[in-house]
């Protein structure tokens, strides 16, 4: 079992059954695209190079303040690639508790940023380092722990974006990072509920252009760094192309008329080739509810075209390590409901909801019996949603999913990572910790 970390004291100035193959079914891409609340059905650490052009073996220092880590919102992008070691040494400015949970990693659990299952809170005036090795390229991103004393953190400006770099450039023109967020000022009360009416921002701005030449290929990354908004996106007049969800490279294809849907905490990549005359503009728009807002803009630049014809279709991106198979006939299977998922032992869920050992298939059922729009996210590991009549699967993967009012869900995951692990947002409160244990 890993050794849970310690604050460094510093100054201030200082998963054998019958197998199942996964079943790919087109309609689950409808159902992870189409815009409504089924379609809701709808990694730092990695070796030692650099993050954000650092020399080789230096730490990253990270400082999180009221206004944001290292004062910006969103925080500093940080870089690393696939299997290399990224340093973080997290300094806490807050005048309260924190810790950084790096959302879709399957790191190891001493680094997952969960208080108290893996680390101590990082005290006001503390530091903590952490030291991740990631195994999966994709797209990710840091942000305190929901569970944290305050739950207001992340809506106060506490969120960036992490990406994991696949081994081999990825061949596009450019590639950009859209964080949508609905923060509220550092004075915000802690204990009030999230307005759903609060204005999404890009990029920590009301709008975004994204400049590029006739011809180029972009690779977007859309992350949903809000903490309850299930909200979706269209980008108007241009064919796109999903590439991977959560992190996760899934087998390409377009998104019907640009319809994109991402829950909290959800990443979806897009290749888009700018079909665009010099001087043209695609909007990018965030469901308003009445009507579609324009949030970013693609741009086509009054330039020469970066080659004579569009590229072709994407193939898909570099497959990360994940399981192409899982025991179903073998596995462990719980179900769980959203704000009652077990009994628990007082102070603060100690008791876990399940033990299991390493690689062992799990299947948990979880319905939302609540009248509001949830989320469960898996700590330390991606899974699959299943169909609902048997054990196929929908062919993409996730490590955080949407349920609707009323709803319910099935997914499986192959429990392969060591650790205690959280899975957030089945007990409806902030500070209470639902958990399993893979041993």
């Amino acid at each position: 079992m890993q050794r849970q970390g310690r604050p460094i004291r510093l100054h201030r100035s200082d998963l054998r059954g019958r197998t199942i193959r996964k079943a790919p079914s087109p309609l689950s891409r409808r159902c992870l695209l189409s815009g409504t609340l089924a379609a809701a059905c709808t990694a730092l650490a990695v070796g030692s190079r650099s993050i954000a052009g650092a020399p080789v073996g230096v730490i990253r220092l990270l400082r999180v303040t009221p206004s944001g880590y290292d004062g910006m919102a969103p925080g500093p992008p940080l870089q690393v690639r696939r299997g290399e070691e990224l340093r973080i040494r997290l300094f806490n400015d807050l005048p309260e508790p924190t810790a950084v949970h790096w959302h879709g990693v399957r790191l190891a659990n001493a680094m997952d940023g969960a208080p108290p299952l893996t680390q101590s809170s990082i005290a006001s005036g503390e530091s903590f380092e952490y030291r991740i090795i990631a195994p999966d390229a994709g797209t990710y991103f840091y942000h305190p722990p929901y569970e944290i004393q305050d739950s207001g953190q992340m809506r106060r400006h506490l969120y960036g974006a992490l990406i994991v770099a696949e081994t081999e450039p990825v061949d596009v023109d450019r590639d950009q990072t859209l964080i949508f967020a609905a923060p509220r000022g550092p004075d915000s009360t802690t204990n009030s509920p999230p307005r759903d009416d609060a204005p999404v921002k890009v990029n920590g701005a009301a709008s975004f252009d994204i400049h590029a030449r006739p011809n180029d290929r972009l690779r977007l990354r859309l992350i949903n760094a809000t903490d309850s908004r299930i909200f979706g996106l269209r980008i108007a007049g241009l064919r796109t192309f999903v590439m991977a969800t959560d992190g996760e490279p899934a087998e390409p294809f377009v998104a019907r008329e640009g319809h994109l849907l991402l829950g909290p905490g959800n990443r979806i990549d897009v290749f888009i080739d700018c079909a665009l005359a010099p001087g043209d503009i695609a909007p990018i728009l965030i469901d308003g509810g009445d009507a579609d807002v324009p949030i970013a803009r693609i741009v086509c630049d009054a330039a020469a075209a970066s080659r004579a014809a569009p590229r072709d279709e994407p193939q898909a991106l570099p497959p990360n390590p994940l399981p192409e198979r899982m025991n179903f006939a073998a596995a462990f299977r719980f179900d769980a409901a959203i704000g009652r998922p077990a009994p628990r032992q007082a102070g603060h869920g100690i008791a876990p909801l399940f033990t299991v050992k390493r690689n062992r298939t799990i299947v948990l059922g979880v319905s939302n019996p609540t009248p509001e729009n949830r989320f469960i996210h898996l700590h330390g590991h991606h899974f699959r949603l299943l169909d609902i009549h048997d054990d196929g699967w929908k062919p993409f993967w996730l490590d955080t999913l949407p349920i609707a009012p009323g709803g319910n869900a099935r997914i499986a995951f192959v429990a392969d990572n060591l650790g205690k692990w959280l899975i957030d947002g089945l007990t409806g409160e902030t500070d209470a910790l639902t958990w399993f244990e893979v041993a």
